[in-house]
């Protein structure tokens, strides 16, 4: 692959990052005033020990768990749904989720007409007209890559604005688990093919299509490198992954063991792979390839089936022999697929990412079980996937487990858009678009941007480095000064204030008080603790930001003007961006 850092557009100067420096220090806005918030003498906000995390409502756990965050609007819309509990309002909801066709997103679709002009295009026009022209002519780069930026801006645009919450969980699941990095040859121009076609049609549906669909797309061929795989040169690098990372799994590795030495299950089943099922695998490969990996006239990019490059010897993988049939020359693969979709390790392993992705870091072994157990009774169904999550979302573990992960950078950012109103469109013709794209590129977490084939990793000790932390911060804290009295030439992306004003249309209760205890449990789930409100508080109440002293926190703030001494505005954009980079508001 091609690990050579590309640029997928020019990058911006982003003079706006620069004037947010790191949390809890000072707060610098357009008019180059200094704000200081100090949540206590050392500069902490709390004791974040597991003894030390507070459970939120029903309603907060499930949909921070299984989508990007709840809202106001949307925890009133559960509330309406059919059943006589919270429990059974939120099992309704589920069921809504687990049939995203039935759930109206017209208005996102709407959306991703703005400036969008790759995506419904089909998989060969985004080979001829953005990854090789038929007539041979260049392709811009900033064109080549357009089908890629498109793919992130539609993406973002999604998990924050999307009704189909638990869809947009689900299809970063697979992009994980099918993993193919951005930057690689040969990807950009294909991606809306690979999210739009291979990855979420099947990712409520069933795995064993979306496996064959992975290993016939041309993002997967190229990434890693199977389009090539000739008889003469067998290529490894898909065949190997296919057995460690999509299905058997590391787990059930056993080396350079002999193959008949391998332990079986009851089934007479073996229990693992060996280095010799990696090389008869990467021989049944052999041959699958795309138009135009060959340097054809007028390729298409569709997958190609080469006879030709193809080992058509008998081929023997975790103890079964599979033959080539000249009537159906596809059927070795196909069948070995089959193998791997149905085998026990393969649902085993899918349940165990599944619990981990929804649950905690450690999941309990009774509902990896119980996820395996109907992920292999449905191997065939075609709503295989929807039926296992439909287990696990509706299990005792996931309703009740919280704080055991923490959200990584990307759903942290979405959560925190989707608590300010945040109505971006992610237009990819707009600056804008660019200076979210590098604003967030540091937090280490960008979609699609995970180089190695094994997907970003998922337990909390993997995101609470420093400098992904810090990245994070500052993009939370941009887009919270991202509003009309920021710049002037800015639109009004936030909606702090405006939510604020709605929510107090009473001035006398625009109150220190009122406003901390709303938004921090509108964003967390539950009341801020005394310290956590004093400090908040304190800061809230400030009517010089020169001479910070506390006034009484029960005094109607003016937000009508914004103007010096006081600044209130800019304080209460402060503060909400200080709450959302809270531990309290990070965990899942």
């Amino acid at each position: 692959m091609n690990t050579v850092k590309r640029k997928y557009h020019k990058r911006p100067e982003m003079n706006l990052a620069d004037k947010f420096k790191a949390p809890f220090g000072m707060v610098e806005s357009k008019k180059s005033k200094t704000i200081p918030i100090a949540l206590n003498s050392k500069g902490k906000l709390l004791d974040y020990s597991p003894s030390a995390i507070q459970t939120p409502s029903l309603f907060h756990r499930v949909l921070t768990k299984m989508g990007y965050g709840s809202t106001p609007e949307l925890i009133s819309y559960i509330q309406n749904l059919p059943g006589a509990t919270d429990n059974d309002k939120i099992l309704s909801y589920i069921d809504e989720q687990l049939n995203p066709d039935s759930i109206d997103d017209s208005v996102v679709d709407a959306q991703l007409t703005h400036g969008y002009q790759t995506l419904n295009k089909n998989r060969t026009q985004l080979f001829q007209e953005h990854y090789r022209r038929p007539d041979g002519a260049d392709i811009p780069w900033d064109y080549r890559v357009l089908p890629g930026f498109e793919t992130y801006c539609a993406t973002s645009l999604r998990a924050t604005q999307s009704k189909r919450q638990l869809l947009e969980m689900m299809a970063d699941f697979w992009h994980n688990h099918f993993n193919v990095y951005m930057d690689a040859d040969g990807i950009p121009p294909m991606f809306v093919h690979y999210d739009r076609d291979i990855i979420r049609p099947d990712a409520l549906g069933n795995f064993r299509s979306m496996l064959e669909g992975v290993t016939k797309a041309t993002c997967m061929l190229d990434y890693l490198g199977n389009a090539y795989n000739h008889k003469d040169a067998p290529n490894e690098n898909y065949a190997r992954e296919i057995l460690e990372l999509h299905t058997i799994s590391a787990e059930h590795y056993f080396g350079h063991m002999n193959p008949v030495d391998v332990p079986v299950d009851a089934q007479g089943r073996k229990k693992g792979y060996v280095e010799a099922d990696v090389v008869e695998m990467s021989r049944a490969l052999t041959g699958w390839s795309y138009s135009g990996a060959d340097w054809e006239a007028n390729a298409t990019g569709e997958f190609l089936y080469r006879d030709s490059w193809h080992d058509k010897g008998d081929k023997t993988v975790m103890g079964n022999t599979y033959s080539f049939n000249a009537a159906t020359p596809e059927s070795d693969v196909l069948e070995i697929l089959d193998y791997l979709a149905e085998h026990p390790a393969t649902n085993e392993f899918l349940a165990k990412k599944l619990c981990k992705r929804f649950i905690s870091d450690n999941p309990p072994q009774t509902i990896i079980d119980a996820v395996t157990i109907t992920l292999h009774d449905n191997w065939q169904a075609a709503n295989q996937i929807q039926l296992a999550m439909e287990t696990l979302l509706k299990s005792n573990e996931f309703l009740t487990i919280w704080g055991e992960k923490i959200k990584r950078p990307f759903e942290r950012v979405v959560s925190s858009m989707r608590q300010i109103g945040y109505s971006y469109d992610f237009d990819p013709t707009s600056n804008m678009a660019d200076d979210h794209f590098w604003a967030f590129y540091n937090s280490g977490h960008m979609p699609f941007y995970w180089t190695s084939p094994n997907g970003y990793p998922d337990e909390k000790k993997d995101w609470l480095g420093s400098s992904s932390m810090m990245a994070t911060w500052r993009y939370i804290q941009m887009i919270c000064q991202w509003h009309e009295n920021y710049d002037e030439n800015l639109p009004n992306f936030n909606n702090i204030l405006a939510i604020t004003l709605e929510q107090f249309p009473n001035p006398l209760d625009r109150t220190a008080n009122n406003i901390v205890d709303y938004w921090f449990e509108r964003a967390c789930g539950f009341p801020p603790a005394a310290t956590m409100k004093e400090k908040l508080t304190d800061f809230m109440s400030y009517t010089d930001y020169t001479a910070p002293v506390v006034s009484d926190k029960n005094l109607p703030i003016n937000f009508t003007l914004e103007e010096w001494p006081s600044y209130n505005q800019e304080r209460l954009f402060a503060v909400v961006s200080t709450i959302l980079l809270t531990s309290e508001f990070n965990y899942r």
